[in-house]
Formats: structure tokens, C-alpha cells, sequence
């Protein structure tokens, strides 16, 4: 079951999402055919042409302006026709200006639980990188494949090398020797746990496991900027996949950077 469609059936969406792809138009179909699912799990099942709830900004491969992005932050204040969700969709995203990006800061923050926003990218490092760490990024090259991922395991073993104890990494090497040849699986399970941890941050009645939301308690003493930092340093592993970059080292980089946030945090609360 891939990522998205777990978080289907157990009714977990996030309210942003980035799907990155190789092909601009796939990257669209599969947007607008999610976007369908989430509305068939509100009891709605509609002709995406005619769904006055489905906004969709495509402009092939042009400049998407701050105008364009006006209209739609004046559009997502106002309630959806079928009172239950209303989904935008901005395709070729790497095409905002900077200055659309910046007013679409202030709109990601404050998303309604009826609001749902979807970039489709060829490249979400061309992206704001205060966007990207807003939305679940989701790799659709491998999104269909099963990923066998313990998020209970993964947020404990964070959780505790974010308090100092360095030793539990170690303790499970294993677990992450065991992705090595589902690189993707582990990385994309970062990316999902720090997103689950900006989320709690700023909504702690998550519909998650009890487990994963005892770890979150302890990794939301994170600053902004941190999981900032962490989510971009995930995405660099990602990108240098494409190169064999060694995924031992990479892991141990984005441990020792969870490390260090950790006790940099620690040690300022003590002051």
C-alpha cells in the first residue's frame, strides 16, 4: 500500500502536498485523480471538469504570477459549495515567482481543515524551500511502491537521538540497513515523520497512533528552523540518489544533524 493510499483509508490527508514527477502532464492527471479520491472519502463522487470545489492552476510551462496567486488566496478564504472540501491544485509549482511563493506562505499556515493544497513540480528543490517544508512531499516515480516503514520504530529512534542518546542509532542499525535497497522508503519516512512534527506543533489533535503521537510530544520542542533544516537535508539525500551517493554516510548525516539540533535545543533551555 503506497504512502497515499494508506493515508486514504485511515483518513490521515495532510493539508499540503507536493507531488514531484518526471512528466509535468502525468504529475497533473495524477493530482486531479487524488483529488478525486479525497472527495469520493467525503461522500462525493464528481466530474473534476465540473467541481466547482476543484481549482486548478495550470499554465503549462509558463510563469505562474503573483496576480494568479492572488486570485486563488482570495478564492480559499471563501467555504466550499459542498461544505465539506475544497482542493487546489498548482501545477508546474518550480514556476512561481518569488513572490507568489512568499504570499502563499501566509495561506499554507492557515489552511481550514476544509482546505487542501496540491503542487505538482518536475523539481521541488526549484521550490521555496519554506513551501516545501510546509507540504508531504511525495516522489510519484515511487509512489506505488509497498513500503514496509514502522513509523512507530522510526519516530522512537528519532525521538531518543533528538534527546542525546546517540547509542540508539546504533542500536538499530538493522532497521536502517534494511531500506537499502528501498532507499526512497526511509527517506520519504523522514520527510513524513518531520511534517507530522510541524503539524503537531500547530494542531496536536492528530489522527494518528497513540505511539507515534507520545514521540511527537517529545520532537516538538523542535524550532521551526530546525525542521527546516532537517527536511532540506533529506531532500539533498534524495536528490544525490541519482548520483550513488553512499546511503550508510547519508543516514549517519541526517542522524548526527538530528543529534546536534538536539543538544544545540537542550542546551538553550538550560540557559
Amino acid at each position: 500500500m503506497s504512502i497515499l493510499e494508506r493515508q486514504l483509508k485511515n483518513n490521515q490527508l495532510f493539508h499540503a502536498y507536493i507531488f514531484e514527477g518526471e512528466n509535468d502532464i502525468d504529475n497533473l492527471s495524477f493530482a486531479k485523480e487524488f483529488a478525486n479520491e479525497v472527495f469520493k472519502t467525503k461522500g462525493l463522487d464528481l466530474n473534476n471538469e465540473t467541481n466547482p470545489d476543484l481549482y486548478v492552476i495550470d499554465n503549462n510551462d509558463n510563469i505562474i504570477d503573483i496576480n494568479t496567486i492572488r486570485l486563488l488566496t482570495k478564492d480559499i478564504s471563501l467555504s466550499p459549495t459542498n461544505k465539506k472540501i475544497k482542493i487546489y491544485i498548482i501545477n508546474n509549482a518550480q514556476n512561481l515567482r518569488d513572490e507568489g511563493s512568499n504570499a502563499l506562505l501566509k495561506t499554507l499556515e492557515e489552511l481550514k481543515d476544509y482546505n487542501m493544497v496540491i503542487f505538482t513540480t518536475t523539481n521541488s528543490n526549484l521550490m521555496l524551500k519554506t513551501i516545501r517544508s510546509r507540504c508531504q512531499i511525495i516522489s510519484l516515480a515511487n509512489n506505488k511502491k509497498i513500503s514496509n516503514l514502522d513509523m512507530v520504530k522510526l519516530s522512537s529512534i528519532i525521538k531518543d537521538i533528538y534527546q542525546g542518546k546517540l547509542i540508539s542509532f546504533y542500536q538499530n542499525k538493522d532497521f536502517f540497513a534494511s531500506f537499502k535497497e528501498n532507499k526512497l522508503d526511509i527517506l520519504n519516512g523522514f520527510l513524513d515523520l518531520f511534517q507530522l512534527v510541524l503539524l503537531y506543533k500547530y494542531k496536536e489533535d492528530l489522527k494518528i497512533g497513540e505511539d507515534v503521537k507520545f514521540n511527537l510530544t517529545y520532537l516538538a520542542d523542535m524550532t521551526f528552523d530546525q525542521i527546516e533544516n532537517h527536511i532540506e537535508l533529506v531532500n539533498k539525500v534524495r536528490t544525490g540518489l541519482k548520483t550513488n551517493i553512499n546511503y550508510d554516510l547519508s543516514i549517519e548525516e541526517i542522524i548526527f544533524n538530528i543529534y546536534m539540533g538536539g543538544m544545540l535545543q537542550s542546551e538553550r533551555s538550560r540557559r
